[in-house]
């Protein structure tokens, strides 16, 4: 140490000709320190440690710097920049003055403290982001209405798992799960409770953000079972792979937004403002593959005779219990969008003519067989539905226009079966 404090003048000048100078901006003191500010701090507690003379200092000063560029966000990237860029200054001025003699011992002074501040530096950083995420699931557990913030749940308990194998340093087989497709998070991605959702852009950024997080996650476990362990690479990742999960939430949040705008508050099936949008989605879809898909649109025989005789409170228990049997009649992979009133529109995926009659028929027979019972009311209703199968041609151009003639289309048969006595499929 005492060779190396021969050069405390040289590294003192070092610092201060290097990092960010704010002096002159104006600061209230009335709250955090803005971050420019927060580098000056962090600028003189570099200062500090380096001119540090005894094991004692060097101990306390490295856990001040650390601990102050964690609580004020400075990046390890930001932190080992300065710290080597200092190291390049001296060794620089120590050239220009021919005075090479000491150079292997000030690169064994600066590499003995990238070593400590590193080390330090991954411990506190990963505490902290334990304490993030347990932040947020208790901001999630606050929640009235979870959606769609549950399944975000349980991808922050991965992370968290994820934080502990890097803790306990015992790089076993004991690591979350790998594979984006399999945890939790990645099998409700891909399950049909969210196929409505594949068509929006934040549903597509959200897959994306998922498969990198696992790719950094295997990194990760990858590096920590080599047991060659560099730090500064773990914060590296795990850095990323906290970014890619406040990614994920924002972009959740949103999904939750569209939740609400898209769900039908009476029947909680999908409204017909995003029927366009996954409608276009199916059309282009089918022109790419030649693949069928069909439309069955439905409507409440006499739906205005119960509301005149029971009240519209009871049409809604009605339309509320025709919601019920569409979903118990149909598949999770089709769209089922309250159009109107008392008419319904799904959208089939991968569906011919006969078997969209068949969906049909399945339909109109449950419906037929059940009975809505309110106290002594006991009611029955029947529906009437068309079903139209659509394959479209390499030359057709998909727009607005398209969509709303198959709608025409659709509508046209739901007529006919009208018009045929009701209780049927056209």
């Amino acid at each position: 140490m005492e060779l190396i404090s021969q050069y405390f003048s040289d590294i003192r000048e070092c610092v201060n000709d290097f990092s960010i100078n704010v002096e002159s901006i104006q600061f209230d003191g009335s709250g955090d320190l803005l971050y420019t500010h927060a580098l000056t701090e962090h600028k003189k507690l570099l200062l500090t440690l380096l001119l540090s003379d005894t094991d004692e200092e060097i101990e306390k000063n490295t856990k001040e710097l650390v601990y102050f560029s964690i609580k004020n966000e400075v990046s390890y990237l930001f932190l080992y920049s300065e710290l080597i860029t200092v190291a390049r200054k001296l060794l620089g001025k120590l050239v220009e003055k021919d005075s090479l003699q000491h150079i292997n011992e000030i690169n064994r002074y600066f590499a003995a403290h990238e070593d400590r501040i590193t080390t330090l530096y991954l411990q506190k950083f990963l505490n902290q982001l334990s304490l993030k995420c347990e932040l947020r699931l208790s901001h999630i557990a606050l929640m009235p209405e979870k959606k769609f913030m549950v399944h975000y749940e349980s991808h922050i308990k991965w992370i968290m798992n994820l934080i502990r194998y890097v803790q306990q340093s015992e790089f076993d087989d004991n690591y979350p799960e790998l594979n984006p497709n399999l945890c939790e998070f990645g099998r409700w991605m891909h399950s049909a409770a969210t196929s409505y959702l594949l068509s929006t852009s934040h549903f597509k950024v959200i897959e994306k953000l998922h498969i990198n997080l696992h790719d950094l996650a295997a990194n990760v476990i990858n590096y920590c079972q080599k047991r060659a362990l560099r730090p500064a690479t773990l914060i590296h990742l795990m850095h990323k792979i906290d970014y890619y999960s406040l990614e994920i939430g924002n972009e959740i949040a949103f999904l939750n937004e569209i939740e609400e705008s898209a769900k039908d508050p009476l029947t909680h099936l999908l409204t017909r403002r995003l029927f366009n949008k996954i409608m276009m989605n199916k059309l282009d879809i089918s022109k790419a593959t030649g693949r069928e898909f069909a439309l069955m649109m439905c409507d409440l025989d006499h739906f205005k005779s119960i509301n005149d005789t029971y009240g519209h409170a009871i049409g809604d228990i009605v339309l509320k219990h025709f919601s019920t049997v569409l979903e118990r009649s149909l598949r999770k992979s089709d769209y089922i969008f309250r159009f109107g009133g008392e008419e319904f529109m799904i959208l089939l995926p991968m569906t011919d003519q006969e078997e969209a009659r068949m969906l049909g028929q399945k339909v109109c027979d449950a419906t037929a067989a059940e009975e809505v019972i309110i106290e002594d009311v006991s009611i029955r209703y029947t529906v009437s539905i068309g079903v139209l199968s659509i394959l479209v041609g390499q030359t057709v151009a998909i727009h607005q226009e398209t969509i709303d003639r198959y709608i025409a289309e659709v509508d046209s048969k739901l007529y006919l079966a009208k018009q045929n006595g009701r209780n049927r499929v056209e």
